[in-house]
This record gives C-alpha cells, structure tokens and sequence, in this order.
C-alpha cells in the first residue's frame, strides 16, 4: 500500500483557515422609517430610510435641525415607538419593545417625588425582584460613583437640576443595561453644571465601556463625548454624513479646545448643519 502524502503546499500553509465571522454591531437600524399623522390626519414623514450600525462600546450622538427626528430615531431603538417601516435589532435580535437592555435618560428627570434619592435607584431593581440589601448596596456605590453620596435619604425636591440628572443617571446604571439612550440629557442645565456632568458621563463611560445612543443640538458637546456624531438632514430625517471624531481619550476639555482638530470637527459640524437649504445627503 503506498502511503498516504499531502500536497507540498498543504503542509507549507497548514490547514486551510476557518473564517471568522465578525461580531455582529450592538445596535443594527435597518431601512427604518416612521411616519406620523398630524391633528389634521394627514402623514408626516419624520425619519426616512435610516441604516446604521452601532459597535458595542461606542458613543454615538446625533445632531441635526430641530424636527429633523432625532430623538423620533432615539426612542425607536429604545422600543418605545414601533418604526413604519425596517427594523432595529440589538445584539442581534430584533427590538419589539422596551427592554432591560436599553437604558433610558432623557431631559425630564422623571423622578418619582414620594422616594428618597436611593428609593429613586434602586426602584427598578426592587420591581425586578432584587433583595433589598443587595439592591440598596448597589445603589450607595453608584451615588457614590456619581457624586452623591451623603444624599440619600434627601427627596428630588431638595436637589437641583444637576443633582436629580445624577440620580436619573444612576437609577439607569443600577440594572446594568448594555445600551445608555439620552436625549438631552444635559439640555436643561446651567454651563457649568452641564460641562461637569459631561466629565462624570465621560469618567463613567471609561470605567464601563457601555453603548451610549446620546442626542443633543450641541456640536462643542457632541465632538467632545463621542467616537462618532451622525449629522441629519432637515425632515424628513436622514443621515446626511457620519463623522467619526479622531481624538485621543481620556479626554481632557482644556486640552481639546485648544486643539486645532478639535475645533475643525466642530467648525466643519456645525457647516453640515446649517448649509444647504435641500440638505444634499452626503454618503
């Protein structure tokens, strides 16, 4: 019997590779659409044929003209309205509603009035079934995490608008979502309050390295947190280009705005916005 020989190249290259199949995006947005009926009934138009994918770990924000649907785009991903048309799938799967997955902030505090800061935190987690000394444990680390420990037992009314974002902030962190959705969430806010707050959602973003969906009508704000900014086009919303902001992290705000990259990114932004009366979607 003549033994058994493999080719010369098939020894040389070993065996042949298995492909890798690439991870698929935390938030895949697939030819999505909403339309809307007016109080006349007739179809509003709010966002058209949207496709975007979001890796897991990024901060992305949206920036465009007021109506031009981006916190429409926001609360569609985060399951609370049902596209027209396409599909939002996160991990893989497709949305249909609300989920744990998905943590919402937005500019309102909706804090509830009748619970202290920490009852405020760890509601969720005691809806969830969580014992209450593991959830209260959780709940004085992430206030401490965020700057308000020592506040626990106050009421939102005691606090000011800084502090009621924090806890909003803190009660979604406390169920650990994959995915932090904010709209505005700093938009109500003083200069300097708002500029702290960003540092905290920054620090907070280094530590966990969570997906964070952020709408803002801020560029200076918007270039500062984010890996990408994805400009719109008036209504009915597109996505007229996505930036992706090449500046190196941690990120220190002194520094950066006195950095001439820094200040292209929001010069050029701020020129996507306002240009071009038929808002051209660029590809």
């Amino acid at each position: 019997m003549r033994p058994l020989t493999m080719p010369r190249d098939s020894i040389a290259n070993g065996p042949p590779a298995v492909p890798v199949r690439a991870a698929p995006p935390m938030i895949a947005i697939q030819g999505v659409s909403q339309t809307f009926k007016t109080a006349g009934r007739k179809d509003h138009l709010a966002i058209s044929d949207i496709n975007l994918d979001i890796a897991d770990g990024a901060f992305v924000s949206i920036l465009g003209p007021s109506g031009c649907g981006k916190s429409t785009l926001l609360y569609i991903v985060g399951g609370f309205v049902a596209p027209t048309a396409g599909i939002v799938k996160v991990k893989d799967k497709a949305i249909t509603g609300p989920g744990p997955d998905r943590g919402p902030v937005f500019q309102e505090f909706a804090l509830f009035p009748w619970k202290t800061v920490l009852g405020n935190v760890i509601y969720g987690l005691r809806q969830q079934g969580v014992p209450r000394a593991e959830a209260e444990e959780r709940g004085h680390k992430l206030l401490a995490m965020v700057g308000l420990k020592g506040y626990e037992a106050f009421y939102p009314k005691e606090l000011s608008g800084g502090m009621k974002q924090r806890v909003a902030i803190a009660r979604t962190l406390a169920y650990n979502p994959s995915v932090l959705l904010m709209d505005e969430p700093f938009g109500a806010l003083d200069a300097h309050t708002r500029t702290r707050l960003q540092n905290d959602l920054l620090d907070i973003w280094e530590r966990d390295r969570k997906t964070v969906l952020f709408v803002t009508h801020a560029v200076d704000e918007a270039v500062y947190l984010s890996d990408k900014v994805i400009v719109m086009s008036r209504s009915p919303g597109r996505i007229k280009k996505v930036v992706d902001i090449d500046l190196p992290r941690p990120r220190r705000r002194a520094e950066l705005l006195l950095d001439v990259h820094y200040q292209k990114y929001v010069v050029d932004i701020e020129r996507l916005i306002e240009d071009a009366p038929e808002d051209a979607v660029h590809p």
